[in-house]
């Protein structure tokens, strides 16, 4: 709970056990209690916002306000009628907090550079290729990005995690709750022109499903620009009002029905839409960059592009590295590779972090289903072939225990009960500092020309382990 929800808690459960003593109650004591009511929940409703958790609470303070209110207007109560209100008003508010508890309006870590942190979003068209990524001249394909930017310290309104009409009921807190980002603050100067990274998140993941990596990143000195993938990502509200889900996308990695040939042929398909669209994200980037009326002009390097991504993210991210001459370096969080990397390998600075949560034994998984067999061999074989790549090519592999999948989202926030978001043993919070600065690390070796980076890191932090870093990792540019 914020702070004015636990003073409105504990106002309303203080006011109810008045009410459930039965005591009489001095109209100066009810009016002081009902103006104390007003101002928390005012400020809460303006500064905090209402959400669907508190829904006891809300009803809990609309009985102690009517009842204050019959009270100072000297209507005859019965004691029983009083003593019933105080005991329900008191049941709801103490409702709240568990599910408050289960899922609480996090916090996102404190972004530990010397920026401040803007963040807008941006509509793009690509008039080159259909809506769903084909190159059918039917109708184009539209992305939503958002890119967050060393910025200036301005008045800026803190931006919300997620846009209303980009949850569901269940996720609705969600446009309620402030990051650390100011709102369409103006880019910095201090420092630029800055590197460009591209980001992609999780398949029908949201852009901003790793809020806590993007701050961090930009208050470093980097603009990260990351991508829905219109109809493989989650909910996404375009300019005009329509909302677009997630429904065409394939449930990749379930071999319940697919052999492990069949799902790698479907998710090289998928792979290498989401590399297109990083290359169009570029190309408009690009644009900003040059253009006299936009305020993004001369502030991206574009000579130091990096792109990484998450889950299949990370595959989007290495086959666009493959494909994209502009881009000098890749990094895939914990996701399995596809597309021609997994065939050929990256002749580019890659690094891909793995988390390393419960190893499954053998005797366990051979009482699995044959799709979880699959996919377990799937694991197996895909870590075998990129470790096999790396060693070969140059790179680096990083695994960080205790964490699993969900780990390197904000995911891991969402709730403390780890079976809700599937996260590791590690706390949310370290796993969130190892792979910011591991992230941060690479990319500054590899965009910026800074030696050794990711192997202090790695000192600095137990948990994480690098049994494939090749002294002679390759620079394909300092």
């Amino acid at each position: 709970m914020r702070a004015f929800e636990i003073l409105l808690c504990g106002l309303i459960a203080a006011g109810s056990v008045l009410l459930l003593g039965g005591v009489s109650i001095p109209p100066a004591a009810l009016t002081t209690l009902l103006v104390l009511l007003s101002v928390f929940a005012i400020v809460h409703l303006i500064y905090e916002g209402m959400h669907w958790q508190l829904i006891p609470l809300y009803i809990a303070g609309g009985v102690l306000v009517l009842s204050c209110f019959l009270l100072l207007r000297e209507v005859s109560i019965p004691p029983l009628a009083l003593r019933l209100g105080g005991g329900l008003s008191l049941l709801l508010a103490l409702a709240a907090i568990p599910l408050s508890w289960l899922l609480p309006m996090f916090r996102l870590l404190k972004p530990t550079g010397p920026h401040a942190v803007g963040t807008r979003i941006l509509h793009m068209i690509d008039s080159r290729r259909d809506a769903e990524g084909g190159h059918r001249p039917d109708n184009w394909r539209e992305l939503m990005v958002q890119v967050w930017y060393p910025a200036e310290p301005a008045r800026a309104r803190r931006e919300v995690y997620r846009r209303r009409r980009e949850t569901t009921w269940k996720s609705s807190y969600q446009s309620v709750l402030r990051t650390q980002s100011l709102r369409n603050a103006p880019v910095s100067n201090a420092g630029a022109p800055y590197p460009l990274l591209i980001f992609n998140p999780a398949w029908t993941g949201q852009r901003t499903q790793s809020t806590f990596l993007m701050q961090e990143l930009a208050s470093h000195g980097f603009v990260v620009a990351s991508i829905d993938h219109t109809y493989y990502s989650g909910l996404v509200a375009f300019p005009d009002g329509r909302v677009l889900d997630g429904h065409m996308a394939p449930a990749l990695g379930d071999f319940t029905h697919l052999s492990i040939e069949e799902g790698i042929e479907l998710a090289d398909q998928f792979v290498l839409i989401l590399a297109e669209d990083v290359s169009f994200v570029l190309d408009e980037m690009t644009v900003l960059n040059e253009s006299p009326e936009s305020d993004w002009r001369g502030k991206l390097d574009l000579s130091r592009v990096g792109v990484l991504g998450h889950s299949i993210g990370g595959a989007a991210a290495a086959e666009a590295g493959r494909l994209d001459p502009r881009i000098h370096a890749a990094l895939n969080l914990d996701g399995w590779t596809f597309g021609q990397v997994l065939r050929q390998g990256l002749t580019k600075p890659w690094m891909v972090v793995y988390g390393k949560g419960v190893e499954v034994e053998p005797r366990d998984l051979a009482a699995q289903s044959e799709g979880i067999q699959r996919y377990w061999q799937m694991n197996r074989e895909n870590y075998a072939i990129v470790e096999a790549a790396l060693q070969r090519d140059g790179g680096y592999l990083v695994t960080i225990q205790g964490a699993s999948h969900w780990n390197f989202s904000d995911r891991a926030l969402y709730s403390p009960l780890r079976k809700q978001t599937q996260a590791g043993t590690i706390q949310p919070e370290r796993a969130h500092r190892i792979i910011g600065d591991l992230t941060r690390a690479f990319f500054r070796e590899q965009l910026k020309g800074e030696t050794g980076m990711v192997a202090t890191v790695a000192r600095k932090y137990p948990e994480a382990n690098v049994p494939v870093s090749p002294s002679g990792i390759m620079q394909e540019r300092v």
